[in-house]
């Protein structure tokens, strides 16, 4: 089992402090290879802070694995990844992300379209508390319309569930972003769709303020 890393080392890099995190890897190099508390990687934990930039410190002259250059859009070492190891378009990584999870959910164009080429899946679920889909990671990161263009067309499943029942729908609903919403009706999507507690993507965009896109979904198929 891989340890955690000490908490001095997480806070650095939460405080984005570049001296003490340097100060730390040349002390004890093997630091780099530990992981944050939820699991992930130091690389990734510093990615889901926005400090992607720490991330050259923080591989301490090892090559990101597939999950973390998908992360950080590095093309070039995602593709080396791949084409050294067919499996590491599927890998996962430590807290359960596939790569195109991980590109979808970071905006990285270019990094979802070399692993939708080389055949990642797209609807392969995350092995964690969220249980959802690259596509629905796309909707609640980013939210690259490219991206959840280039999902979708590709035949990414615009009705999948994620935890608690949740749709891509309901996330973009959730987003107030109703080109977006038009785009996963217009594939199949179900405008209606309820998550175990009953919400309905029009639920979820009123309940952020996303009036006008809200009574938009809840008056499909209405006479209204």
């Amino acid at each position: 089992m891989v340890p955690t890393a000490p908490e001095a080392l997480l806070t650095a890099i939460r405080g984005r402090d570049r001296a003490t995190i340097e100060r730390m890897l040349r002390d004890d190099p093997a630091l780099s290879t530990q992981r944050a508390a939820g699991g992930e990687s130091l690389v990734l934990h510093a990615c889901y802070l926005g400090a992607a930039e720490l991330a050259p410190l923080l591989l301490h002259g090892r090559k990101p694995d597939a999950p973390e250059s998908a992360a950080l859009g590095d093309v070039t070492a995602l593709r080396s990844a791949i084409e050294n190891d067919d499996d590491a378009r599927v890998r996962r990584s430590s807290d359960g992300w596939s790569p195109l999870h991980l590109a979808a959910f970071f905006g990285q164009v270019d990094a979802v379209a070399l692993l939708i080429d080389h055949g990642a899946p797209l609807d392969a679920l995350s092995t964690n508390a969220t249980r959802n889909t690259p596509l629905h990671a796309a909707l609640a990161g980013a939210t690259n319309a490219t991206i959840v263009r280039r999902l979708v067309f590709a035949g990414a499943d615009v009705g999948a569930r994620g935890a608690h029942g949740i749709t891509p729908l309901h996330l973009a609903a959730s987003r107030g972003d109703q080109a977006l919403c038009d785009l996963l009706i217009t594939r199949g999507a179900d405008a209606h769709a309820k998550m175990e507690d009953g919400s309905t993507p029009a639920m979820l965009a009123i309940a952020r303020g996303f009036h006008e896109v809200g009574e938009k979904l809840a008056a499909i198929g209405t006479d209204s």
